[in-house]
């Protein structure tokens, strides 16, 4: 069997046809034109009316979108007027700055929306993304997605340089944030993460019912407001309320909602408490402060000794003399 290159092009979106007026126009002003046409190449094909199979290298271009895989279906209505495309084996796209892989995609070109599936995964330049579905909006300006048992990660906004004894700023350090969650919606704003939400940032852990991530210009995530049993711990230090507002450029944690705080000797209560990663204080409003105290030596009761040796009362292991 000869294998061929076959380059097929599909009218993306229907066009209206020409106001009656313009009956008296040529043949080539009244004849629709393509808009978005999307371009399928591959080394076979079989086709019918309503669909077409695809296989041995595909190519899908549409746009700024290309979209590749080893077979691949395109169903489309009327006058090769493809609506729905679907990948199997090796999904690759790049939009842009922005990639995707996964075994499996289908690509509703009226939305210009891709899921993908099969150990999906998706980046740009600032973003990572991975889960079980994943949802992509090809030819937006920036990263649009919703993504089902997600892990992402996050580029964090430089952390607030700290002065060196000499008075000279430290440079100002990048520490990526990972969150899990499971469902996340994201775009060029924010992200909302719900379910079960972790995030780590450096040396803390946060736990939550529900999350928004907000960015800055540069795409780098500068702030998070977490809701709904709130857990945070950074080394031997926990604090734990329903309401929390991290500021990622100072590592600041505040808590409210009945917040209360622990280290390895001090419990704290209050209406609000702050907590600073990789410091070793809390600040609290309102605070009830418990502090454990020392712990008498084991086998002597609190404030009662040993009796003081006597000649009827030798000390151990001393003998009495008559």
């Amino acid at each position: 069997m000869i294998e061929y290159l076959l380059t097929a092009f599909f009218v993306a979106q229907p066009v209206a046809a020409p106001a009656p007026a313009a009956a008296s126009a040529s043949p080539r002003d009244t004849s629709p034109r393509l808009r978005d046409p999307v371009e399928i190449s591959s080394k076979r094909v079989t086709g019918s009316r309503s669909q077409a199979v695809f296989s041995g290298d595909v190519v899908v271009k549409q746009r700024t979108m290309d979209l590749r895989c080893d077979e691949m279906t395109a169903s489309y209505t009327g006058p090769r007027e493809v609506t729905r495309v679907e990948c199997a084996g090796h999904m690759r796209v790049v939009d842009g700055a922005r990639t995707a892989q996964g075994e499996r995609a289908v690509f509703d070109v009226p939305s210009g929306v891709l899921v993908a599936t099969g150990n999906p995964e998706a980046s740009d330049p600032t973003t990572r993304l991975r889960g079980s579905e994943m949802r992509l909006v090809m030819g937006s300006p920036g990263l649009e997605y919703e993504v089902d048992d997600a892990t992402v990660t996050l580029e964090a906004a430089p952390l607030t340089p700290r002065r060196k004894p000499a008075g000279k700023e430290a440079p100002a350090a990048r520490v990526p944030a990972e969150v899990t969650a499971r469902k996340v919606v994201g775009s060029r704003a924010q992200s909302v993460f719900t379910g079960d939400v972790v995030v780590k940032h450096r040396t803390m852990e946060l736990r939550c019912d529900k999350m928004i991530a907000y960015y800055t210009a540069a795409q780098q995530v500068s702030r998070a407001e977490c809701v709904g049993h709130v857990r945070a711990t950074d080394a031997d230090r926990s604090v734990r309320g329903e309401r929390a507002e991290f500021r990622v450029p100072t590592g600041v944690l505040v808590v409210t909602g009945n917040p209360e705080a622990r280290d390895a000797t001090t419990h704290l209560r209050g209406s609000e408490v702050r907590m600073t990663v990789g410091d070793a204080n809390f600040e609290v409003k309102d605070a009830v402060v418990t502090v454990e105290s020392a712990t008498p030596p084991r086998g002597r009761e609190a404030g009662k000794g040993s009796p003081a040796p006597t000649p009827t009362n030798p000390p151990s292991g001393g003998t009495r003399n008559p």
